[in-house]
Protein backbone atom coordinates (compact mmCIF):
# COMPACT_ATOMS: atom_id res chain seq x y z
CA UNK A 1 0.00 0.00 0.00
CA UNK A 2 1.25 3.49 -0.86
CA UNK A 3 1.69 5.62 2.26
CA UNK A 4 3.51 8.86 1.53
CA UNK A 5 5.44 10.84 -1.08
CA UNK A 6 8.56 12.78 -0.13
CA UNK A 7 9.62 16.20 -1.42
CA UNK A 8 11.09 14.55 -4.54
CA UNK A 9 7.77 12.77 -5.24
CA UNK A 10 9.24 9.40 -4.35
CA UNK A 11 6.63 6.96 -3.09
CA UNK A 12 7.04 4.97 0.13
CA UNK A 13 4.83 1.96 0.87
CA UNK A 14 3.89 0.03 3.97
CA UNK A 15 6.41 -2.64 2.92
CA UNK A 16 9.12 0.06 2.69
CA UNK A 17 8.24 1.05 6.24
CA UNK A 18 8.42 -2.51 7.54
CA UNK A 19 11.76 -3.00 5.79
CA UNK A 20 13.12 0.20 7.33
CA UNK A 21 11.98 -0.86 10.79
CA UNK A 22 13.76 -4.19 10.34
CA UNK A 23 16.93 -2.49 9.11
CA UNK A 24 17.23 -0.34 12.27
CA UNK A 25 16.66 -3.33 14.54
CA UNK A 26 13.14 -2.48 15.65
CA UNK A 27 12.17 -6.12 15.78
CA UNK A 28 12.39 -9.20 17.94
CA UNK A 29 12.06 -7.23 21.16
CA UNK A 30 9.63 -7.64 24.02
CA UNK A 31 8.88 -3.92 24.37
CA UNK A 32 9.23 -1.24 21.69
CA UNK A 33 8.98 2.24 23.20
CA UNK A 34 8.04 4.64 20.40
CA UNK A 35 8.68 8.39 20.16
CA UNK A 36 6.93 9.62 17.03
CA UNK A 37 6.62 12.51 14.61
CA UNK A 38 4.97 10.88 11.65
CA UNK A 39 4.83 13.64 9.03
CA UNK A 40 7.21 11.88 6.67
CA UNK A 41 5.68 13.49 3.60
CA UNK A 42 2.43 13.97 1.71
CA UNK A 43 -0.16 11.25 2.24
CA UNK A 44 -0.82 9.06 -0.78
CA UNK A 45 -3.92 9.98 -2.73
CA UNK A 46 -7.07 8.60 -1.15
CA UNK A 47 -5.35 7.56 2.08
CA UNK A 48 -7.17 8.98 5.07
CA UNK A 49 -5.26 10.13 8.13
CA UNK A 50 -6.80 7.48 10.38
CA UNK A 51 -5.92 4.77 7.87
CA UNK A 52 -2.36 6.08 7.74
CA UNK A 53 -2.03 5.92 11.54
CA UNK A 54 -3.41 2.39 11.56
CA UNK A 55 -0.85 1.37 8.91
CA UNK A 56 1.95 2.79 11.06
CA UNK A 57 0.65 0.95 14.11
CA UNK A 58 0.35 -2.33 12.19
CA UNK A 59 3.90 -1.92 10.89
CA UNK A 60 5.24 -1.57 14.43
CA UNK A 61 3.87 -5.02 15.27
CA UNK A 62 4.87 -6.65 11.99
CA UNK A 63 8.39 -7.68 12.99
CA UNK A 64 7.83 -9.99 15.97
CA UNK A 65 7.53 -7.08 18.42
CA UNK A 66 5.44 -8.20 21.38
CA UNK A 67 4.43 -4.89 22.98
CA UNK A 68 4.32 -1.31 21.70
CA UNK A 69 4.54 1.38 24.40
CA UNK A 70 4.10 5.09 23.71
CA UNK A 71 4.44 8.17 25.91
CA UNK A 72 1.06 9.83 26.48
CA UNK A 73 2.39 12.79 28.48
CA UNK A 74 0.02 15.65 29.30
CA UNK A 75 2.00 17.64 31.92
CA UNK A 76 -1.46 18.26 33.40
CA UNK A 77 -0.36 19.34 36.86
CA UNK A 78 2.31 21.65 35.43
CA UNK A 79 -0.50 23.46 33.61
CA UNK A 80 -2.85 23.53 36.63
CA UNK A 81 -5.20 21.02 35.00
CA UNK A 82 -6.73 17.79 36.32
CA UNK A 83 -5.40 14.61 34.76
CA UNK A 84 -8.15 12.37 33.42
CA UNK A 85 -6.70 8.97 32.58
CA UNK A 86 -9.37 8.24 29.98
CA UNK A 87 -10.01 11.66 28.49
CA UNK A 88 -6.90 13.86 28.77
CA UNK A 89 -5.36 14.08 25.31
CA UNK A 90 -1.65 13.57 24.97
CA UNK A 91 0.55 16.27 23.45
CA UNK A 92 2.95 13.62 22.12
CA UNK A 93 1.60 13.53 18.57
CA UNK A 94 -1.18 12.07 16.46
CA UNK A 95 0.10 8.48 16.44
CA UNK A 96 0.47 8.38 20.22
CA UNK A 97 -3.03 9.75 20.71
CA UNK A 98 -4.39 7.25 18.19
CA UNK A 99 -2.69 4.33 19.93
CA UNK A 100 -3.74 5.33 23.45
CA UNK A 101 -7.40 5.40 22.36
CA UNK A 102 -7.33 1.87 20.95
CA UNK A 103 -8.98 -1.02 22.77
CA UNK A 104 -6.72 -3.24 24.83
CA UNK A 105 -4.57 -0.40 26.14
CA UNK A 106 -3.78 0.71 29.69
CA UNK A 107 -2.70 4.24 30.56
CA UNK A 108 -0.65 4.89 33.68
CA UNK A 109 -1.94 7.36 36.28
CA UNK A 110 1.13 9.60 36.26
CA UNK A 111 -0.27 13.13 35.66
CA UNK A 112 3.03 14.35 34.18
CA UNK A 113 4.65 11.50 32.24
CA UNK A 114 1.98 8.89 31.57
CA UNK A 115 2.54 5.94 29.26
CA UNK A 116 0.10 3.91 27.16
CA UNK A 117 0.91 0.20 27.34
CA UNK A 118 -0.81 -2.98 26.10
CA UNK A 119 -3.11 -4.63 28.63
CA UNK A 120 -0.97 -7.77 28.56
CA UNK A 121 1.89 -5.97 30.35
CA UNK A 122 -0.12 -3.47 32.43
CA UNK A 123 0.65 -5.27 35.69
CA UNK A 124 4.20 -4.01 35.30
CA UNK A 125 2.98 -0.42 35.35
CA UNK A 126 0.38 -0.42 38.14
CA UNK A 127 1.01 1.25 41.52
CA UNK A 128 3.82 3.47 40.31
CA UNK A 129 5.62 5.77 42.71
CA UNK A 130 4.96 9.49 43.08
CA UNK A 131 8.12 10.52 41.20
CA UNK A 132 7.82 10.58 37.41
CA UNK A 133 11.54 9.98 36.88
CA UNK A 134 12.62 8.30 40.11
CA UNK A 135 12.53 4.86 41.63
CA UNK A 136 9.34 2.95 40.84
CA UNK A 137 8.47 5.33 37.99
CA UNK A 138 7.36 3.93 34.63
CA UNK A 139 10.88 4.50 33.28
CA UNK A 140 12.33 2.66 36.25
CA UNK A 141 9.97 -0.24 35.63
CA UNK A 142 11.07 -0.29 31.97
CA UNK A 143 14.71 -0.35 33.04
CA UNK A 144 14.01 -3.47 35.07
CA UNK A 145 12.43 -5.28 32.13
CA UNK A 146 14.22 -7.37 29.54
CA UNK A 147 14.56 -6.79 25.81
CA UNK A 148 13.39 -3.16 25.61
CA UNK A 149 14.19 -0.89 22.65
CA UNK A 150 13.56 2.79 21.93
CA UNK A 151 12.29 3.64 18.46
CA UNK A 152 12.34 7.17 17.06
CA UNK A 153 9.72 7.10 14.31
CA UNK A 154 10.31 10.40 12.56
CA UNK A 155 11.16 12.00 15.89
CA UNK A 156 14.79 12.75 16.73
CA UNK A 157 16.49 11.39 19.82
CA UNK A 158 18.18 14.76 20.10
CA UNK A 159 15.03 16.64 21.06
CA UNK A 160 12.64 14.17 22.69
CA UNK A 161 14.57 11.63 24.77
CA UNK A 162 12.99 12.09 28.21
CA UNK A 163 14.78 8.92 29.29
CA UNK A 164 17.98 10.97 29.71
CA UNK A 165 16.35 12.70 32.69
CA UNK A 166 15.54 9.35 34.29
CA UNK A 167 19.20 8.37 34.14
CA UNK A 168 20.17 11.80 35.50
CA UNK A 169 17.84 11.21 38.44
CA UNK A 170 19.25 7.74 39.07
CA UNK A 171 22.70 9.33 39.19
CA UNK A 172 21.57 12.21 41.44
CA UNK A 173 23.01 14.98 39.27
CA UNK A 174 23.22 18.20 41.25
CA UNK A 175 21.96 20.42 38.43
CA UNK A 176 18.41 19.02 38.71
CA UNK A 177 16.10 18.95 41.73
CA UNK A 178 12.86 17.28 42.78
CA UNK A 179 9.88 19.58 42.28
CA UNK A 180 6.37 18.69 43.52
CA UNK A 181 3.13 19.40 41.66
CA UNK A 182 -0.32 18.75 43.12
CA UNK A 183 -3.75 18.34 41.60
CA UNK A 184 -6.59 15.98 40.77
CA UNK A 185 -6.25 12.63 39.03
CA UNK A 186 -9.42 11.06 37.64
CA UNK A 187 -8.64 7.36 37.42
CA UNK A 188 -9.88 4.83 34.89
CA UNK A 189 -13.02 4.22 36.95
CA UNK A 190 -13.87 7.92 37.09
CA UNK A 191 -12.84 8.35 40.72
CA UNK A 192 -11.07 11.58 41.72
CA UNK A 193 -7.91 11.61 43.83
CA UNK A 194 -5.81 14.50 45.10
CA UNK A 195 -2.23 13.64 44.25
CA UNK A 196 1.24 15.15 44.65
CA UNK A 197 3.65 14.14 41.91
CA UNK A 198 7.36 14.94 41.71
CA UNK A 199 9.59 15.50 38.73
CA UNK A 200 13.37 15.99 38.46
CA UNK A 201 13.72 19.35 36.74
CA UNK A 202 16.61 21.67 35.88
CA UNK A 203 17.80 24.23 38.40
CA UNK A 204 16.94 27.82 37.57
CA UNK A 205 20.39 28.82 36.32
CA UNK A 206 21.01 25.63 34.33
CA UNK A 207 20.29 25.38 30.61
CA UNK A 208 19.59 21.90 29.29
CA UNK A 209 20.65 21.46 25.68
CA UNK A 210 19.38 19.52 22.69
CA UNK A 211 21.13 16.18 22.32
CA UNK A 212 21.81 16.03 18.59
CA UNK A 213 25.54 15.62 19.29
CA UNK A 214 24.71 12.66 21.53
CA UNK A 215 22.47 11.20 18.83
CA UNK A 216 25.28 11.56 16.28
CA UNK A 217 27.80 9.91 18.59
CA UNK A 218 25.48 6.98 19.31
CA UNK A 219 25.06 6.48 15.57
CA UNK A 220 28.81 6.68 14.96
CA UNK A 221 29.39 4.04 17.64
CA UNK A 222 26.80 1.76 16.06
CA UNK A 223 24.54 1.80 19.09
CA UNK A 224 21.82 3.81 17.35
CA UNK A 225 20.81 2.51 13.94
CA UNK A 226 19.27 5.13 11.66
CA UNK A 227 17.74 5.13 8.20
CA UNK A 228 16.02 7.75 6.06
CA UNK A 229 12.32 7.33 5.37
CA UNK A 230 10.42 9.90 3.35
CA UNK A 231 11.40 13.36 4.50
CA UNK A 232 12.54 12.10 7.90
CA UNK A 233 14.46 9.38 9.67
CA UNK A 234 13.76 6.27 11.70
CA UNK A 235 16.22 5.17 14.37
CA UNK A 236 16.43 2.61 17.16
CA UNK A 237 18.58 1.78 20.21
CA UNK A 238 18.29 -0.77 22.99
CA UNK A 239 17.36 0.45 26.47
CA UNK A 240 20.44 -1.16 27.98
CA UNK A 241 22.77 0.56 25.50
CA UNK A 242 21.01 3.89 26.04
CA UNK A 243 21.24 3.68 29.82
CA UNK A 244 24.90 2.72 29.76
CA UNK A 245 25.83 5.44 27.27
CA UNK A 246 24.01 8.18 29.21
CA UNK A 247 25.48 7.08 32.53
CA UNK A 248 28.99 6.94 31.06
CA UNK A 249 28.65 10.46 29.66
CA UNK A 250 27.54 11.79 33.04
CA UNK A 251 30.54 10.11 34.66
CA UNK A 252 32.99 11.48 32.09
CA UNK A 253 31.61 15.03 31.88
CA UNK A 254 28.82 16.24 34.17
CA UNK A 255 28.13 19.13 31.77
CA UNK A 256 27.65 16.86 28.74
CA UNK A 257 23.86 17.18 28.48
CA UNK A 258 23.82 20.92 29.20
CA UNK A 259 23.96 23.92 26.91
CA UNK A 260 26.85 25.31 28.93
CA UNK A 261 28.67 24.57 32.20
CA UNK A 262 27.02 25.83 35.38
CA UNK A 263 28.38 27.36 38.56
CA UNK A 264 27.26 26.78 42.14
CA UNK A 265 25.31 30.03 41.92
CA UNK A 266 23.20 28.53 39.11
CA UNK A 267 21.91 25.69 41.29
CA UNK A 268 18.74 27.50 42.38
CA UNK A 269 15.77 25.27 43.17
CA UNK A 270 13.26 27.28 41.20
CA UNK A 271 11.11 26.14 38.29
CA UNK A 272 11.96 27.70 34.93
CA UNK A 273 8.95 26.72 32.78
CA UNK A 274 5.80 28.74 32.09
CA UNK A 275 7.18 31.99 33.45
CA UNK A 276 5.13 34.03 30.97
CA UNK A 277 1.93 32.03 31.15
CA UNK A 278 2.73 29.82 28.16
CA UNK A 279 1.60 26.21 28.16
CA UNK A 280 4.23 23.86 29.55
CA UNK A 281 5.09 21.11 27.06
CA UNK A 282 8.17 19.62 28.70
CA UNK A 283 9.80 19.52 32.11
Amino acid sequence: MELIYDVDKKCYTDEDLRHTLRSVGACDCNILFVHSDVMFGTLAKGLKRKEYLQCLYDALYSNNVQNVVVPSFTYSFCNNEPYDVKNSRTSMGALNEYIRCLDGRYRTEDPLLSLSVPDQIKTGFIDLGNHSLGENSAFDRLHGMSDVKFLFLGARLGNCFTYVHYVEKMNNVEYRFDLPFSGTVIDGQGQEHFVTQYIHTACYGVKAGDYYYFEDELEERGLLKKRHFGNGTISCISEKDAYSAIENKLSENIFYFLEQPYTKEDLIHKYTMGQNGERITHC
